[in-house]
C-alpha cells in the first residue's frame, strides 16, 4: 500500500511540472518562433476586415498570456474608393486560444494602435468595415488614434467598432480628445437602403453635455436631421455665460458648410432663436445668429472676452428687444462679435437708451484688453444720467449731447480717452478710467469750457458725498466758466476725490466774485480737517454781493483766509483778512447743517474818519474827530437769526457798546449804549432813503455832541425804522440844566418828510441864543413845539418847515435894546429928552427880563410871531411881532412898549438880515400926541 501511495503522489508531481513546463513554454517559447512568415496571413485578415489593402512593414510578435494576441508594427493601409485614407503605428489581433493550438488562426477582435485616419468631408458613409464572410459578428478597436473630418482633429480616440452581421447596422462606441477636452460617443450607422440612404444617430457627452444627432447619411453625400444637446453650463459648448441649457435645430450637412436651422435655445429660463453655420474648408468658420426678447450684456460680453482660442473662428450676431448693462436700460440692441485665436473683434454694435439716446460702437481686443471707439447722440442728457444713476448729474446741462470716446477694456478697468462731447452749450474733453472691484473706483478727469449747472455748491457736495457712499471718485476737473445756482466762478480747477465716504479736496482753484480762490480740505465722518481757503482781488463784486456796493472800496484789494477743522456741527473756524487799511479777524464755531455757530468778529481801521467816508461815498465826517475805527463784536447764528450778543465800537471821538438780534426778515433789536456820540452840525444832514435794515434799538448816550447845537447828556430814546420811516421816539435828555423831551419822524419817499415834536423846560441859556446883534441869553427858557417839513437836504426843509411853537422864558437878558431906559424916557417930562432917550435905548443896549412867553406859527419856512410879551425891570414890559423869514435869514420884526392910553405906539421895527438888521425906531407919531397933549 506505501508503495501504491508513493507511486501516485509521483506520478502527480510528474503531471504538474509537465504542464509547469507545457504553460512555460507557451508563454516563452512564442517569442522566439518565427512569426514574420505569417505576416501575409495576417495581413490579409486586416485587409479582409478593413476591406482594403494591408501591408505590414514590422515585426510580428505573439503574446499567449494574458490572452493570445499577435501585434504587428509599421501598418501601410491602402486606399479604396470612399477617398478614406488611414495609417497605424501597430496592428493588434486577439485569438482564439484553442484555434491557435489546433494551429489555426481564428480572430476575436482586431485592433488599430496608433492610427491616423482622415475621412472625407462631405460624409457619405463610414470606411468599409466588414466582418469576414465566415464570421457572424464584428469586433474591431481604436486604440491611441486620431481621426480627421475635414479640417476638425480628434485625438486619443479609443473606441469600439461592432456589427451583429453584415445586414446589421455598425455601431462605434468610445472616447476621444476634442480641443482639449474629453468626450465620450456613440454612433450607429444603418445599412443602406435601395436609395443609397443610410441611417446615422450619433449621441455624445462631454461635462455632463449630451449632444445627439438622428438624421440619414445622403447617397449623394452630406448628411440631414435633427440635433439636440443640453447641459450644465452652455460655456463648455459656446463663448456664452455659463449656465443649463437646451438646444434643438434641425441640421444639414454639406461639403462646405454645417446648417442647424430654426434653433431653439433654451438657457437661464429664457428662449433664444436663432441659426448656426460652420463653414468648412481652407478657412473654417462658425457663425452664429441669435434674437432674444431680452439680454443681459455683461456675461455674454464677459463670456466673449474669456472664451480662449476657439477651434475654429466663431462669429455671433446678436440682437435684443430689450437687455441691460450694468444699471442701463438698453432696447433695439444689435451687435456682431468675431472670435479668433484670441483676439475678439465687435462691429456694428448699436442700441437705444434712455432719453432718446442712441449709443454706436466697435473695436477689438488686443490681448486682455478690448479697445473700443464709441459714438453717441441723446436728445435728454438728463434722463440719460438719471438712468445711469450719475454722480451729481444736476451738473449736466438739459438739451441734446453728442460725442464720441475710445474705451479699453481690460479685466476690472476700463479707461477712456479721446473724449469729446457736446452737452448742449457745454463743450467738454477729456476721459476717466473705471475699475470695478468689491468698491468700485472712477478717476474722471474732464475740462468743459463752460456749465450752468442747477444746483447749488451745498446740494453739490451732498450729492459728491451721496455718491460716495457706495463707490470711489478721483476727480479732476477744469472749467472755463461754471455756474452753481447763483454763484459764478471762471478758471476753475479741481482737484480731489471721494474714497471710502470721505470727501478729499486737495485744492479747488478758480476766480469767484473777482477773487482769485483757492480751497482744500478733507471732509470725513461729518468732520472736516485740514480746511484752508484763501481768496485775494479787487472787494468790488464780493461787496455787491453782500449789498454793499461802493466805488471807493471796489478798486480796493482784498485778501482773506480762513482755516478749520472739526465736527461739522460745532466746526472751529478762523478768518483773517485786509481791505486796503483795515483788519478782519473772526473766530466761531459753527453747525455747518443748521447753519447755526457763534464766534467773536473784530474789524479794525487805522482812521475812522476815513474808513466811513470810503463806505458812505462821502467827504470823510470829520464830525467824528481825529482817531481809528474798532468794532469788536461776540456774533450768533441762531434759528431765528443773526445777534450781535455784545459789541464795542470806537470811531474817532464815538464811544459805544450794546447787542443787536437780527431776526427773519433781517429786522434789528437791541440796545445801544454810547459814552460819547459826536454829531454833524443839523445843516450839512443829506436825508437819503433809509437803505438799512428794519430797527428797533434803545439808544442811550451820556453825551451828545452836535456840532451847532448844545450838548445833551443822559440822552435815552428808541430808534425804529421800517421800510416806510425811521424813527426817534421816546427822547429824554438833559440839555444845558434843563431836560428835553420828544420825538422825531422821517417818512421816506421821493421827498423826504420830517416832523417833530417836543417840549424843554428850564434850558439855562449862558451866551447869546443865536448871535445876532438882537438876541436873547442868559436866563432859562421852556417850550413846546410841533414841526413839519418835506425836502431831501436841510435847505429844503428849512423852506418848508411848518407848525407851531409855545416859548416861556425867565431870569435872561434881551440884548440889542435897553427896554428899561426906553420905559424911563417914555416917562420923561422934557419932550427932547424922551425922545433921545428912546432913540438911544431902542438903538442897542441890554434889557433884563424878567419873564417872557410867546406863541409862534410857522409856515413855508417863515415863523410868524403871534403873541409875544416881555415883562422887564423897571416897568419895561415889551411886546414882539412880525416874521422871520428862516430859508432867507431876514427879519421882519417889530417891538413896542408900552405907552399911555390912547397914545400911539413906540417901537423898533427890525427888517433885513438877521446879522445886519436896519433898525427903525418908530416915535414920531408918539411925540406928535405927547407934544398935543402936553399942558
Amino acid at each position: 500500500m506505501k508503495r501504491l501511495a508513493s507511486a501516485r503522489g509521483l506520478t502527480l508531481a510528474l503531471v504538474l511540472g509537465l504542464a509547469g513546463a507545457a504553460a512555460a513554454g507557451a508563454y516563452v517559447v512564442p517569442k522566439w518562433l518565427d512569426w514574420d512568415r505569417h505576416s501575409g496571413t495576417i495581413a490579409a485578415i486586416a485587409s479582409e476586415r478593413l476591406g482594403r489593402p494591408v501591408w505590414l512593414e514590422g515585426p510580428v510578435t505573439l503574446e499567449l498570456l494574458p490572452q493570445p494576441r499577435l501585434e504587428a508594427s509599421r501598418v501601410v493601409i491602402g486606399q479604396t474608393g470612399d477617398d478614406v485614407r488611414m495609417s497605424a503605428r501597430a496592428l493588434r489581433l486577439r485569438l482564439d486560444l484553442g484555434a491557435l493550438l489546433l494551429g489555426r488562426i481564428k480572430v476575436r477582435e482586431l485592433a488599430l494602435v496608433g492610427a491616423d485616419i482622415r475621412l472625407p468631408w462631405p460624409p457619405t458613409s463610414l470606411p468599409a468595415l466588414a466582418p469576414l464572410p465566415r464570421l457572424t459578428a464584428l469586433d474591431a478597436r481604436l486604440e491611441e488614434s486620431r481621426i480627421s473630418i475635414g479640417g476638425a482633429l480628434l485625438e486619443g480616440v479609443s473606441a469600439r467598432l461592432t456589427a451583429g452581421s453584415p445586414a446589421e447596422a455598425l455601431t462605434a462606441e468610445g472616447a476621444l480628445v476634442w480641443r482639449g477636452r474629453p468626450v465620450r460617443f456613440q454612433a450607429t450607422l444603418g445599412r443602406a437602403g435601395d436609395d443609397g440612404i443610410a441611417p446615422l444617430d450619433v449621441s455624445a457627452s462631454h461635462a455632463s453635455v449630451n449632444l445627439q444627432a438622428r438624421g440619414a447619411l445622403l447617397a449623394e453625400g452630406g448628411f440631414e436631421g435633427r440635433l439636440e444637446i443640453s447641459g450644465p453650463d452652455l460655456a463648455a459648448v459656446l463663448p456664452a455665460p455659463p449656465g443649463p441649457f437646451r438646444a434643438t435645430s434641425s441640421l444639414v450637412a454639406g461639403a462646405e458648410v454645417l446648417t442647424a436651422r430654426q434653433l431653439a435655445l433654451e438657457v437661464g429660463g429664457q428662449s433664444v432663436r436663432g441659426s448656426a453655420l460652420l463653414r468648412l474648408g481652407r478657412e473654417p468658420r462658425f457663425d452664429l445668429t441669435l434674437a432674444t426678447p431680452r439680454l443681459e450684456v455683461e456675461p455674454w460680453l464677459a463670456a466673449l472676452r474669456g472664451a480662449g482660442p476657439q477651434a475654429v473662428p466663431v462669429s455671433l450676431d446678436i440682437s435684443a428687444e430689450g437687455a441691460t448693462l450694468g444699471p442701463l436700460r438698453l432696447r433695439k440692441l444689435r451687435g456682431a462679435a468675431f472670435l479668433q485665436g484670441e483676439r475678439l473683434t465687435l462691429t456694428d454694435v448699436s442700441a437705444e437708451l434712455p432719453g432718446e439716446t442712441t449709443i454706436e460702437l466697435s473695436g477689438a481686443s488686443a490681448g486682455p484688453r478690448l479697445d473700443l471707439a464709441l459714438r453717441w447722440r441723446s436728445a435728454r442728457a438728463e434722463q440719460l444720467a438719471e438712468a445711469i444713476a450719475l454722480p451729481a448729474r444736476q451738473l449736466l446741462p438739459p438739451g441734446t449731447s453728442e460725442g464720441q470716446l475710445r474705451l479699453s477694456w481690460e479685466g476690472t478697468q476700463v479707461t477712456a480717452t479721446d473724449l469729446t462731447a457736446q452737452l448742449g452749450p457745454t463743450r467738454a474733453t477729456g476721459g476717466f478710467v473705471w475699475r470695478q472691484q468689491s468698491r468700485p473706483t472712477l478717476a474722471l478727469g474732464l475740462d468743459f469750457d463752460r456749465l450752468e449747472a442747477g444746483l447749488t455748491p451745498a446740494e453739490l457736495l451732498a450729492s459728491l458725498r451721496e455718491a460716495g457712499a457706495n463707490a470711489d471718485f478721483q476727480l479732476r476737473l477744469g472749467f472755463d466758466r461754471l455756474s452753481l445756482g447763483p454763484s459764478a466762478w471762471e478758471r476753475v480747477a479741481v482737484d480731489g476725490a471721494v474714497e471710502n465716504g470721505r470727501l478729499l479736496l486737495r485744492r479747488l482753484a478758480g476766480r469767484h466774485l473777482g477773487l482769485d480762490v483757492a480751497l482744500a480740505g478733507t471732509l470725513a465722518a461729518d468732520r472736516v480737517s485740514d480746511l484752508t481757503l484763501e481768496a485775494e482781488g479787487l472787494a468790488g463784486p464780493l461787496l455787491a454781493r453782500l449789498g454793499l456796493e461802493r466805488p471807493g472800496l471796489a478798486g480796493l484789494p482784498l485778501r482773506l483766509r480762513a482755516s478749520g477743522a472739526g465736527p461739522l456741527d460745532a466746526l472751529p473756524l478762523r478768518v483773517e483778512g485786509d481791505l486796503s487799511e483795515a483788519r478782519i479777524e473772526s473766530q466761531a464755531t459753527i453747525d455747518v447743517a443748521k447753519g447755526l455757530g457763534q464766534g467773536t468778529f473784530t474789524l479794525r481801521h487805522p482812521g475812522a474818519a476815513r474808513m466811513i467816508g470810503v463806505l458812505t461815498e462821502r467827504p470823510a465826517p470829520q464830525w467824528l474827530g481825529e482817531g481809528s475805527f474798532s468794532l469788536i463784536a461776540s456774533l450768533a447764528r441762531r434759528p431765528e437769526g443773526w445777534s450781535a450778543e455784545s459789541f464795542d465800537v470806537v470811531a474817532g471821538q464815538l464811544r459805544g457798546r450794546g447787542q443787536l438780534a437780527l431776526g427773519e426778515g433781517g429786522a434789528a433789536t437791541g440796545r445801544l449804549a454810547l459814552e460819547r456820540l459826536p454829531l454833524p452840525a443839523w445843516r450839512d444832514l443829506e436825508l437819503g432813503a433809509w437803505s438799512g435794515p428794519a430797527l428797533d434799538v434803545a439808544l442811550t448816550a451820556e453825551r451828545v455832541e452836535p456840532l451847532d447845537l448844545p450838548a445833551l447828556e443822559q440822552a435815552s430814546a428808541q430808534l425804529r425804522t421800517d421800510a416806510a420811516t425811521l424813527r426817534i421816539e421816546e427822547l429824554r435828555a438833559n440839555i444845558a440844566g434843563g431836560t428835553l423831551a420828544g420825538a422825531l419822524r422821517l417818512e421816506r419817499g421821493p421827498t423826504a418828510r420830517v416832523s417833530a415834536e417836543g417840549s424843554f423846560s428850564d434850558v439855562v441859556l449862558d451866551g447869546p441864543l443865536t448871535g445876532r446883534p438882537v438876541d436873547i441869553s442868559a436866563g432859562r427858557l421852556s417850550g413846546e413845539f410841533r414841526l413839519n417839513s418835506a425836502g431831501n437836504a436841510p435847505a429844503a426843509l428849512v423852506e418848508g418847515l411848518g407848525g407851531e411853537a409855545r416859548l416861556n422864558w425867565r431870569e435872561g437878558v434881551l440884548q440889542g435894546l435897553d427896554g428899561t431906559a426906553a420905559a424911563a424916557a417914555l416917562r420923561q417930562e422934557d419932550l427932547r429928552g424922551a425922545e433921545a432917550g428912546l432913540r438911544a435905548a431902542l438903538q442897542g443896549g441890554a434889557t433884563a427880563i424878567q419873564s417872557a412867553t410867546a406863541s409862534l406859527s410857522i409856515a413855508g419856512g417863515t415863523v410868524t410871531v403871534d403873541e409875544a410879551t416881555l415883562e422887564g425891570d423897571g416897568g419895561a414890559a415889551m411886546r414882539l411881532g412880525g416874521q422871520v423869514d428862516l430859508a432867507r435869514d431876514v427879519l421882519g420884526l417889530r417891538v413896542t412898549m408900552p405907552v399911555a392910553e390912547g397914545a400911539p405906539d413906540v417901537g423898533l421895527r427890525l427888517t433885513g438880515p438877521s446879522q445886519r438888521p436896519r433898525r427903525l425906531v418908530e416915535v414920531a407919531q408918539w411925540l406928535r400926541w405927547r407934544a398935543e397933549h402936553s399942558p
